[in-house]
């Protein structure tokens, strides 16, 4: 019969508090020692370990043993025993004789009776074990197990300030290495430069994990490919392997992730339908895992994947989201930054060759503003199309019948001779030139092709455009080229550009009066804004005191509207300030002005009208909009302020004069005219008149 071991008795916690100490410069063994160390001389113990856990690994952290057996078993198998027991056993698991409560396989060797405390954080989550044992049974008394949950509070409070500690460091390091990427971005680095740098610091923070960021390629009349862009770590014959892949189901992670702009996660390569095609190339660079994340634009685009790949099969653990996560907001703003500066490029040799275009317009419509004789312009436009496009001869034909058409401007380019003008000429009816008479809407280009000989201007390529005059065609614009290069077709665009020139200086006249409408216009019931009625204010009081006219303002404001809104809701109520203005407006006179210029609040400024007869008419104006049946129907009531302009008033006195009326109306019971009145000269006060 086993002899039990004879508690520990009265402990000394004298020395306690030196056991966990807060130098964290020191390592983490170095304070779980000392723990395990004072926790075998102060239990008597056989055998104190602390065993961590982090996922599906288990570690001995600290290990206190009579025997170097123990000492040297300190590996993986016995840290995940004691860790699975204690996540089995979230709270304090005492055992004072393992022969009585449980099977010998499920204690480590050599363990007769043990307790287990779980080292669980405020969360929950357990962090691993500290485990007290004997090699004979042993009674664990009270004090035993309150020294033990003491000690084991004292390593889990050392592992979280560690943890804080490292957090923060790894924080600082991601700020120092995004700072860098930043300076990179800022800098206008070429994109692969920027990506291997941000790549190359995200495997840093994940040393088991190789990544790679490819982009997505689109092009007009060919299904969307994956470019591999980036990829610091990973060998050239892999990444060239998967350069280049058409974005469709079948064709590898990252693929399908930009297909499906979502997450693809593939614990196994060899066994997943997804990858199967690429399993042989992966197990030769030996790549098991991985998966990709989409990089989305600012406005949701896919313009790519960034891929995490494993040695081993395995799913992505938090702290490769925490990477993933960081890194691929700058990996998006990279990439945009790298298209809007490539944008940029585009458009500066574009912003080159529209400057000729503009230049060579420019004298076109120079030309037409001085009112030059038109076969002059004719010839102008010949001449500037000619050189724009580099071609050796430029027409403006003008239709005169079916078949036939007059030269009315001509120019050549060096010892080309020009078709006089004035000259008649005639087409077949299969000429494609027929086809912009008869309303083709669009530049053509019109080739000889190879063997064919020159047409009946003598060239072999041409590029025309229709001359649309109301609407129907009136001629061409013609170019024309003897050398066997033919017109790109970026040319048909600028061709087209002198032959709309007068329509396109016709439409941004009216977009120009449209903006600037817009501008003075409320959104909602399209009446004057409030600044279009500052303005107008200022304009009339001016007129008013220089021709000593009468000037009045009235403001009107719907009664209550914030009750109209809830309880009808704010739809209903813009439809009320949609027929009040409505409504109004129908009564106005031509010269008056009637505008938004507040929530439910309008404004009227009546010219050449005093102040009785305004508020007279506001009176038979509101009584006529309250009977409309939209106004009955959400219980409209409206209050008015009127004022008249008085001798030395500005625009902003004769306002808060209206606004002063309007508020003794609302003030006053609401559903109301009120006038705002100087009174007589040698009276210095004022008076409201309902």
């Amino acid at each position: 019969m086993s002899r039990n071991v004879e508690s520990s008795g009265n402990i000394d916690r004298s020395d306690l508090p030196l056991v966990c100490n807060a130098d964290l410069d020191a390592p983490a063994t170095t304070a779980l020692d000392r723990l395990t160390r004072w926790a075998t001389k102060a239990l008597r113990a056989h055998v104190v370990l602390i065993s961590l856990v982090d996922g599906h690994e288990h570690e001995i952290a600290s290990v206190t043993s009579c025997t170097q057996e123990w000492i040297s078993h300190s590996g993986e198998p016995l840290a995940r025993l004691v860790g699975d027991q204690a996540a089995r056993a979230p709270n304090p698991l005492v055992v004072h004789d393992v022969a009585q409560v449980a099977p010998r396989a499920d204690v480590p060797p050599g363990v007769a009776a043990y307790v287990t405390v779980p080292l669980v954080d405020a969360g929950g989550t357990v962090h691993g074990t500290f485990f007290v044992a004997d090699q004979r049974p042993r009674h664990w008394t009270a004090e035993d197990v309150e020294l033990i949950a003491e000690l084991a509070a004292s390593a889990l409070t050392e592992l979280e300030l560690r943890a804080a500690r490292a957090e923060a460091e790894r924080e600082t390091r991601w700020s120092n290495d995004q700072q860098a990427v930043l300076e990179l971005i800022a800098a206008r680095a070429p994109l692969q430069q920027t990506l291997s740098e941000l790549l190359r610091i995200a495997e840093a923070h994940a040393p088991e994990m190789l990544s790679s960021i490819m982009l997505v390629e689109r092009m007009r009349g060919r299904p969307d490919r994956l470019r591999s862009v980036a990829a610091p770590s990973l060998p050239r014959t892999f990444t060239s392997a998967v350069d280049d892949l058409p974005v469709q189901e079948g064709s590898g992670m990252c693929a399908t992730c930009a297909l499906r702009n979502e997450v693809v996660v593939v614990d196994d390569i060899a066994g997943d339908p997804l990858t199967a095609p690429f399993a042989d190339l992966c197990a030769a660079h030996g790549i098991h895992g991985g998966w990709s994340t989409p990089i989305r634009s600012t406005t949701g685009t896919v313009l790519g994947a960034f891929a995490l790949y494993y040695s081993s099969s395995r799913r992505p653990r938090p702290g490769d989201q925490r990477v993933v996560d960081r890194s691929i907001h700058l990996a998006k703003l990279a990439i945009e930054q790298d298209d809007s500066a490539r944008a940029l490029r585009d458009n500066a040799k574009r912003a080159q060759s529209l400057a000729r275009e503009q230049t060579a317009l420019q004298r076109v419509a120079t030309s037409i503003a001085a009112a030059t004789p038109s076969d002059e312009v004719f010839a102008l436009v010949a001449e500037q199309v000619a050189r724009l496009l580099k071609a050796d001869a430029g027409y403006v034909l003008r239709f005169e019948d079916e078949l036939r058409y007059r030269n009315v401007g001509a120019w050549a380019r060096g010892p080309a001779a020009a078709i006089a003008t004035r000259t008649i000429l005639s087409h077949e009816p299969d000429d494609p030139l027929a086809r912009l008479r008869g309303g083709a809407d669009a530049a053509r280009r019109f080739d000889a092709g190879a063997g064919a000989g020159a047409d009946m201007l003598g060239m072999l390529h041409r590029i025309a455009a229709p001359v649309i005059v109301d609407g129907k065609p009136w001629g061409v614009v013609l170019a024309l080229r003897g050398r066997r290069r033919e017109f790109p077709r970026e040319d048909e665009r600028r061709i087209d550009r002198f032959a709309q020139l007068t329509s396109v200086t016709v439409a941004n006249a009216e977009a120009h009066a449209r903006l600037a409408m817009l501008a003075q216009t409320d959104p909602l019931t399209k009446l004057a804004n409030r600044r279009t009625f500052d303005e107008r204010l200022k304009q009339e009081t001016e007129r008013a005191h220089r021709h000593t006219r009468a000037l009045s303002v009235v403001l009107v404001d719907v009664d209550q509207f914030k009750m109209i809104n809830d309880r009808f809701g704010h739809a209903a109520g813009d439809n009320v300030l949609v027929h009040l203005a409505d409504n109004l407006r129908a009564v106005m006179r031509s010269g008056d002005l009637l505008a938004r210029i507040g929530g439910d609040e309008l404004a009227m400024i009546l010219p050449d009208c005093r102040p009785q007869k305004a508020a007279l008419v506001t009176r038979r104006m509101l009584a006529a909009v309250q009977s409309k049946p939209m106004a009955q129907r959400h219980g409209v009531t409206l209050s008015a302020g009127v004022a008249g302009l008085a001798a030395e008033q500005t625009a902003d006195d004769l306002l808060r004069c209206a606004d002063q009326a309007l508020y003794r109306a609302k003030d006053g019971g609401r559903n109301q005219v009120v006038t705002y009145e100087l009174d007589l000269p040698e009276h210095s006060d004022m008076r409201l008149s309902a």
